[in-house]
């Protein structure tokens, strides 16, 4: 029989290695065609992670819709059993630049200010790449306007590390990654 203690420190150890505290996260996760949104904790996306599936091509038939139906159709059972990836890219935003698509002039105070502002922020991002690339198994970055917004700079993050696919099991291995992004500041 275990001492009372012992079964504490065993609790501690197996909560705390395999994500099953009883809390619940501040993140959640939709699965929506392929990819999966990120949420905080009051509903903002936050972020999105697009699995890499590692689907094998097939000889080019010449019916591209036929394909990328099957491609699609794949996906959707590897996602619903939930089935293992290797890694993939999770999209966050970086910067917001506030100085593109004006109707009128901008003060060159307020632009310096807010080039200088972004550059600070950049370069927390880089820092943060550079301390926890390993311990994140991080193994490439990217930087791109978003798609909705011009002024918006979006950080591409290239991540190497097994994770099981499905709602739930992706954000228990994505939740270390998203904690310490916000306990940095950086989402």
């Amino acid at each position: 029989m275990c001492s009372p203690n012992l079964d504490i420190v065993y609790q501690f150890t197996n909560n705390h290695l395999f994500g099953s505290e009883n809390k619940k996260s501040k993140w959640k996760m939709e699965y929506e065609d392929t990819i999966y949104k990120i949420y905080d904790w009051d509903r903002n996306l936050a972020g999105y992670f697009f699995p890499k599936y590692d689907l094998v091509e097939t000889p080019n038939s010449g019916d591209i819709d036929g394909e990328e139906e099957e491609e699609e159709e794949l996906i959707e059972k590897l996602n619903k059993s939930h089935e293992k990836v290797r890694g993939g890219n999770i999209l966050f935003p970086m910067i917001k630049l506030n100085l593109l698509d004006k109707e009128e002039g901008i003060d060159l105070d307020y632009t310096i200010d807010a080039l200088e502002l972004n550059l600070q922020r950049s370069r927390a991002w880089k820092q943060w790449l550079q301390q926890n690339h390993r311990k994140f198994a991080i193994i490439g970055n990217a930087v791109c306007t978003s798609r909705e917004d011009r002024n918006m700079l979006s950080i591409v993050l290239g991540v190497d590390s097994n994770i099981i696919l499905g709602e739930k099991e992706t954000l228990i291995a994505l939740t270390p990654l998203l904690d310490e992004l916000h306990g940095v500041g950086l989402l």
